[in-house]
């Protein structure tokens, strides 16, 4: 499906806060990440993060932890994509999978020039 993206990683210990979590700013770099690699699939060009929604960190993630983002295209607009993305981690240990954070971000294609484009579907 164009979409919809899916990544999974395993949390490394670069990744985490004094706290001894991973870090949220990694997570926030991870959630731009994947959406940027599903509007630029699904726009078929460069596209930018224009504004990022209600970032909810539910529980927090720990090294070795098994770190699942899924991402779906929920509305566009002319040049605009509305991106819901959900982050989760699983124990590898017990199989456990928790709900850690979710947002929505919004991306615009953008052509040579810096410039909107129209988005190009299909």
């Amino acid at each position: 499906m164009n979409d919809y993206l899916e990544m999974a990683f395993l949390a490394e210990p670069n990744d985490v806060n004094f706290g001894g979590h991973v870090h949220g700013g990694e997570v926030m770099k991870w959630m731009d990440q994947i959406g940027y690699a599903l509007a630029v699939r699904y726009s078929k060009g460069y596209a930018v993060t224009k504004f990022v929604d209600n970032i909810d960190f539910m529980k927090p993630m720990k090294i070795g932890d098994l770190v699942r983002l899924k991402a779906q295209i929920v509305t566009t607009g002319q040049s605009s994509m509305n991106i819901a993305i959900e982050v989760t981690s699983e124990d590898l240990g017990s199989g456990l999978v928790v709900n850690n954070c979710c947002c929505t971000m919004v991306f615009v294609a953008i052509d040579a020039n810096g410039k909107k484009r129209a988005l190009v579907k299909g």
